[in-house]
């Protein structure tokens, strides 16, 4: 019996293990942007750039939860580590002194504002696959994907830059290059993997760039 009803956990979390850990995760991000609304709303700071954060991970929490199963997964851990590093680093400027300099914050704000906005739009050109780990769920053409291959991860790395110039220190600069460095290197392995989708060859040959149209 106890057998039998332990073949049928690993069946189910074997079935579900997608479902599950969507689940996990849209339980996380949705607790993480209330309670960081709540504490911008406490504290008199909920302005334009918290607001276009808290839009941001509202659509990303939602796209968690309703997003296509992974048609293949990149099984190498080392790969995914580089794919969660550069997903979490945005973390590590929570907490972090900022600059005092008023001309020094306007700049950023900008910065950090069409970022968010870029890559709200970014998030609703993938839609339903949208993913955080290396994985193919299906190749999205449209809106910014039709300029360059990594929309995503280019607002992202905008973004960090707007962090960077308001938060300006040792460490921050640090978790911009590693963060920076991460994402190129996440986009070349993950061009590796989805290589072997035909699909993804002839989206390569139409799309040439991958962050920035003409340039990179």
């Amino acid at each position: 019996m106890i057998t039998l009803k332990t073949v049928q956990l690993s069946e189910f979390l074997q079935k579900n293990s997608q479902t599950l850990f969507n689940s996990y995760l849209f339980i996380n991000f949705a607790g993480w942007t209330i309670w960081q609304s709540y504490v911008w709303i406490e504290a008199g700071t909920f302005g334009y750039i918290e607001i276009s954060f808290a839009v941001q991970n509202l659509v990303l929490t939602a796209l968690v939860i309703l997003r296509k199963q992974h048609q293949a997964v990149d099984t190498n851990i080392f790969n995914q580590i580089i794919a969660l590093i550069a997903f979490c680093s945005g973390a590590a400027f929570i907490g972090q002194p900022l600059t005092d300099e008023s001309i020094v914050t306007l700049v950023s704000k900008i910065i950090v504002f069409i970022a968010n906005i870029l890559g709200l739009i970014t998030l609703f050109n993938l839609g339903r696959s949208f993913g955080i780990l290396i994985a193919f769920r299906e190749v999205k053409t449209q809106g910014l994907y039709g300029l360059v291959r990594h929309p995503m991860y280019g607002t992202d790395i905008l973004l960090r830059i707007g962090m960077t110039i308001s938060h300006f220190n040792a460490f921050t600069v640090s978790i911009f290059i590693v963060s920076t460095a991460c994402y190129v290197y996440r986009a070349l392995l993950e061009e590796r993997f989805l290589n072997h989708q035909p699909e993804y060859q002839e989206y390569m040959q139409k799309v040439k760039y991958r962050f920035i149209p003409r340039l990179f």
